[in-house]
C-alpha cells in the first residue's frame, strides 16, 4: 500500500473515531498505532489476575458515546453504571454525585453560618447548568457561529465565562474547605472558571460520571471493529518518523523504518505538540509559532499506586461511594521536591481513592479487590531521572517511586483503609514518567489542556483541529481546549468534527488533489 485516502496517526479514541466515519463514508483508511493496542490511555494492563486501568476510570455523556457508536453500526447495547463519589475532610464527609439542591442542604447543615453564601453559589451553579444543557457542542466552540441554539443561554455563559470561581467564592463564602469542596468536587484549591466548573458539577450531579461495564477499553474496542468492517486498516507496532509536506500542504507519512505512505490527508491523534514540533518538517511553522506551542499549559500529571488486594484483610468501610477524596490534614501538602518516603508527607496532599472493582468481579480474582491511589503531581520532579523511554530511566528513579508509593500506603493504611498494607497482592506505580512514555503526553499530562482560569479563552472552547498545513487536522482531547462532553466523549467528538470536515472539503475537490 503506497498511498491512501487517509492517515490517523494513533488509534485513540478520537482518532479511532475519525477513522470509523471516513471508512463508513467510503473512504479508504490507514490508522498508524505504535503500540500493541488501541484506545490510547483508553486502555487496561493486567497483573496476576488484577486489570487496571491505564488513564480513565471512567466517562461522562454516556447517551452520546452510544449514540455515536449506533451511527457507526454498533449494535452491541452498552451497560453504563454510575460512579459515586465522597469527599472526606475533618469532620465534613458529604456525597457529592447528588442533585445539587441536596448537595445545598448538607452543605447548609455543616456550614450553618455560610447558608447565604451556599445558596448564592449554588444558584450561580445552577444558571449556568441550565444555560450549558441548553447548547450544543457547536455553540461552544468559539470558530462556530455562536449563540445558534439559544441566544440567551449563550449570554449566560459570557456573563459568567470571565469570572474565575476563586472570585466569587471569596467573596460569598468563608470556610476554605467549603470553597475547595464546590470549587474542585474535592479537597483542592480552585482554579477554574465558573463556566468550567458549572461543567464539572453538571456532570457530577447531573449527567453522572459513569463506569462502562466490561472496562473503559470496551469503546476503542468496537471502534476498531467499526474501522476494520468498512475496510479500514489498524497497523500496529508502527511508528511515524515525519508527516511529508509539500508547498504548504500535508502528502503522507514517512515510518521509522523509512517506509513512505502517500495520502492528501492526515489526521494526527498523537501528542499535539509533539506532532507539530517533532513530527512536521523544520520550516512548517514559525520559530515564534513553535516557541508559543511548546508553552501552551497542560493539565497535571498524577503519580498512583495500583493494588490488588486481598479482601478479608482490608477494611474498605471507608468507601460510601466508588471514589473517595481525603484530605487528613490541614495546610498546604509538602512540595514535591521536598517530599520523602514517609507518611507524615502525604497527610496534607488531596488523596483519591477509588474502589475499582467495586462494579465488576472480573477485574480482580476470588476474594480480592482491585483499588487506586491517586495524588497529583508535577512532571518537572520527575524529569531529572528520565531515561528517554521506557525502563531506560535512571536507577535510583526506581527506588524513589517505590519508596513514594510505601509512603502512600502507609497513609491510607493508618487513616482510611486497616489493614491495606497486609492485604497487598499486586501492586504497580506510575509516575508523571510513566504517564509520558507509556501514555505519549507532553510533560504526562492526564487531562488535556490546562483548566486554569485565564489560561484559556472565555467562556468558549477553541478548536485546534484545522492546523495551517493544508489537509492535517488533529483530533484527541488535546484538539479542543475544554471537555465540553468529558475525556472519551470530546474525543469522540473531535473525530467526527473532524471527519465531517475532512468529507465536506473532498467532496468539492477532485482527486488526487483534493486540500483541507
Amino acid at each position: 500500500m503506497d498511498s491512501v485516502d487517509a492517515i490517523i496517526i494513533g488509534a485513540g479514541v478520537g482518532g479511532l473515531t475519525a477513522a470509523a466515519y471516513l471508512a463508513q463514508a467510503g473512504q479508504s483508511v490507514l490508522v498508524i498505532e505504535q503500540d500493541s493496542h488501541v484506545g490510547g490511555t483508553a486502555h487496561v494492563f493486567k497483573r496476576n489476575g488484577f486489570t487496571f486501568p491505564t488513564g480513565p476510570q471512567s466517562i461522562t455523556m454516556p447517551d452520546y458515546i452510544a449514540g455515536s457508536l449506533r451511527d457507526l453500526g454498533v449494535e452491541q447495547q452498552l451497560d453504563f453504571i454510575r460512579d459515586h463519589f465522597e469527599v472526606r475532610r475533618g469532620s465534613l464527609d458529604i456525597m457529592i454525585s447528588r442533585p445539587l439542591d441536596l448537595i445545598e442542604e448538607q452543605l447548609m447543615d455543616h456550614f450553618p453560618q455560610e447558608r447565604k453564601g451556599i445558596h448564592f453559589v449554588i444558584k450561580v451553579l445552577e444558571e449556568v447548568i441550565t444555560a450549558l444543557d441548553m447548547l450544543q457542542p457547536s455553540d461552544l466552540i468559539e470558530q462556530q457561529p455562536g449563540c445558534i441554539t439559544d441566544s440567551n443561554a449563550c449570554k449566560v455563559l459570557e456573563k459568567w465565562g470571565s469570572v474565575p470561581a476563586r472570585d466569587l467564592f471569596d467573596l460569598h463564602l468563608k470556610d476554605q474547605s467549603l470553597k475547595d469542596l464546590l470549587g474542585s468536587q474535592g479537597t483542592s484549591e480552585t482554579v477554574m472558571s465558573i463556566v468550567l466548573l458549572a461543567q464539572m458539577w453538571r456532570f457530577m450531579s447531573s449527567v453522572g460520571i459513569w463506569y462502562v461495564k466490561g472496562g473503559i477499553e470496551t469503546i476503542p474496542l468496537l471502534l476498531a471493529e467499526r474501522v476494520k468492517a468498512f475496510g479500514g486498516e489498524i497497523r500496529h507496532g508502527e511508528r511515524v518518523k515525519h508527516i511529508t509536506v509539500q508547498d504548504g500542504a500535508a502528502t503522507g507519512v514517512e515510518l521509522e523504518g523509512g517506509t513512505i505512505i502517500k495520502s492528501p490527508l492526515v489526521i494526527s491523534d498523537a501528542d499535539y505538540r509533539d506532532t507539530i514540533i517533532k513530527l512536521l518538517p523544520s520550516d512548517a511553522f514559525h520559530d515564534d509559532e513553535l516557541e508559543e506551542i511548546s508553552r501552551m499549559p497542560l493539565t497535571s500529571s498524577a503519580f498512583t499506586v495500583f493494588l490488588g488486594v486481598r479482601r478479608g484483610l482490608v477494611d474498605l468501610s471507608a468507601f460510601r461511594g466508588d471514589h473517595l477524596m481525603v484530605k487528613l490534614k490541614e495546610g498546604k501538602p509538602v512540595p514535591w521536591e521536598m517530599k520523602k518516603s514517609v507518611p507524615e508527607d502525604f497527610m496534607n496532599d488531596d488523596i483519591w481513592l477509588s474502589w475499582w472493582s467495586r462494579h465488576d468481579t472480573e477485574l480482580a480474582p476470588p476474594g480480592c479487590e482491585a483499588l487506586i491511589i491517586n495524588v497529583e503531581s508535577p512532571f518537572e520532579v520527575f524529569a531529572p531521572f528520565s531515561g528517554g523511554g521506557r525502563g531506560l530511566h535512571q536507577e535510583r528513579y526506581y527506588s524513589f517511586k517505590e519508596g513514594l508509593a510505601d509512603a502512600l500506603i502507609a497513609v491510607a493504611d493508618e487513616n482510611i483503609l486497616p489493614g491495606l498494607s497486609s492485604a497487598v497482592v499486586v501492586r504497580e506505580v506510575a509516575t508523571p514518567l510513566t504517564y509520558k512514555y507509556w501514555g505519549h503526553r507532553s510533560e504526562g499530562s492526564v487531562a488535556g489542556w490546562s483548566w486554569k482560569s485565564g489560561e484559556q479563552p472565555e467562556p468558549w472552547a477553541r478548536s485546534l483541529t484545522v492546523t495551517k498545513v493544508s489537509g492535517l487536522l488533529m483530533v484527541g482531547l488535546q484538539s479542543i481546549t475544554r471537555l465540553f462532553y468529558g475525556g472519551m466523549g470530546t474525543s469522540m467528538y473531535s473525530g467526527k468534527y473532524a471527519s465531517d470536515l475532512a468529507l465536506s472539503t473532498i467532496s468539492t475537490i477532485e482527486r488526487p488533489y483534493r486540500k483541507i
